[in-house]
């Protein structure tokens, strides 16, 4: 069996989609500019030292109260408006492979209403982000679950292998780590790993 993890961010899309979000909210009127604050998170992050209660408080306080069908309005209308930039050859050519898999899961620590949003979107049927939390069909602003990023991805996809029967050491996992970093017209070389 044919079984490929794909990294969302700078891996399936060329960019960030936590920060195309921040930025199609803006440009709704929905948040103030936040550029600053959204390189002042990047930074540290890329540090180690990120601060993410804070960090998903942010991304979240926008969704607060908005109802499950509120939020996927608004998370289908991002992508119809964002997909051409935020994919590229690289992208097809990672579809094409996706195609020919048995099973395809997206392991990302974006929240999870962009990742199920962008894996409905390229017809991958599963998909783990950051989970939050709806409430009676309102989003609390609140996780639900521990963030999937780092050692909580990999605590994550464990899970989900476990509850498909599948073994994640037959996996093939694809990240942007070195994806993009190796990639030329003419070959591209995909580092197999989870991070």
């Amino acid at each position: 069996m044919k079984f490929i993890i794909f990294d969302l961010d700078d891996t399936l899309l060329s960019g960030d989609c936590e920060r195309e979000w921040i930025t199609f909210l803006t440009s709704k009127g929905l948040m103030n500019d936040s550029s600053a604050k959204l390189d002042q998170f990047d930074l540290d992050y890329r540090k180690g030292i990120l601060d993410f209660e804070e960090y998903s408080t942010f991304v979240q306080k926008p969704i607060m109260g908005l109802t499950r069908e509120e939020l996927d309005n608004l998370v289908e209308e991002f992508i119809q408006k964002n997909i051409h930039h935020l994919t590229d050859n690289l992208t097809e050519d990672l579809l094409n492979e996706a195609s020919s898999a048995d099973k395809v899961l997206i392991a990302s620590g974006s929240h999870d209403f962009l990742v199920k949003g962008f894996a409905d979107f390229f017809k991958i049927d599963s998909s783990i982000g950051t989970p939050v939390e709806l409430k009676n069909n309102i989003f609390t602003g609140q996780l639900s679950g521990e963030p999937t990023f780092s050692d909580g991805k990999v605590r994550a996809v464990e899970k989900w292998c476990n509850s498909n029967d599948i073994e994640v050491k037959d996996s093939i996992s694809v990240s942007y780590t070195h994806l993009r970093a190796h990639e030329t017209d003419s070959y591209l070389v995909c580092r197999l790993l989870l991070e």
